[in-house]
């Protein structure tokens, strides 16, 4: 079935030097396993398998884009869910039920805690986490937490592209904040409720102000509790070379 896929010409992913890549991934997994087993390690090792980003659908392989974020809007260097919203495989042999599964959504800055946690291991004295343990998820329980942030105060020159930002997921709603974009060079901002629409297509920012205030108000303090360094405006900004416009919007492809 993936080979027939693979040959048509609408499916998205069909890179045959992309896929080898994914094997070889496979079997480099395959062969770290086999060996904590012939080891006799496999009940003593907590493995943590993630992404660091979502897929690269920018750069053609054996011309074509070899991966596809679909439904989620964007990819790679991206802030958009496409960009960031990866999986994680977690085994812990004892603690999570095989083939169990958690909608949670975690953040690498959680995986500190967490390990510390499933080692019965105490923090040193004084010691504080940006991230928080998601051990309850593992069990199959609520993962409790107020937000996350991601934080991508940069300008990457792909499609989908978004000026430097930060954002906050909290429950449902995503906002991102675009910085010196609105106004007389105040912040612009796009609200998403990522149950309604995964895809980020509707931007909810202007039919909910009074969300938007109480999300940016986290960014405020999430920027000030980091001593994050802030994007400034440039004093040589041309705004007639400059399309506002363009910003999110996915260039053609082919």
């Amino acid at each position: 079935e993936k080979h027939r896929k693979r040959l048509i010409p609408e499916y998205p992913q069909r890179s045959p030097t992309y896929a080898a890549m994914v094997e070889s991934m496979d079997d480099a997994v395959g062969t770290l396993l086999d060996a904590l087993d012939r080891l006799n390690l496999a009940e003593r090792t907590i493995i943590v398998f993630a992404s660091d980003n979502g897929g690269n659908m920018y750069s053609p392989v054996d011309g074509v884009y070899p991966t596809s974020n679909a439904p989620l809007r964007g990819g790679k260097a991206t802030m958009f869910e496409g960009g960031v919203r990866v999986p994680c495989v977690v085994v812990w042999p004892g603690g999570a039920a095989a083939g169990s599964r958690s909608d949670a959504v975690i953040q690498s800055c959680d995986y500190y805690p967490t390990l510390l946690e499933l080692l019965s291991l105490e923090k040193r004295e004084g010691q504080s986490f940006d991230g928080v343990s998601f051990v309850p998820a593992l069990k199959g329980e609520p993962l409790e937490r107020e937000a996350i942030f991601t934080y991508f105060p940069h300008n990457p020159p792909v499609p989908d592209w978004l000026p430097p930002s930060v954002s906050v997921h909290r429950g449902d709603w995503k906002l991102i904040r675009l910085f010196h974009e609105g106004e007389a060079g105040e912040h612009a901002w796009r609200l998403y409720n990522l149950r309604e629409n995964i895809g980020e297509k509707h931007d909810l920012s202007v039919a909910e102000p009074q969300r938007v205030k109480e999300l940016d108000a986290l960014i405020d303090t999430f920027l000030a509790e980091t001593g994050a360094v802030l994007p400034q405006p440039n004093p040589e900004f041309d705004a007639a070379k400059y399309d506002p416009a363009a910003i999110g919007r996915p260039a053609q492809r082919k």
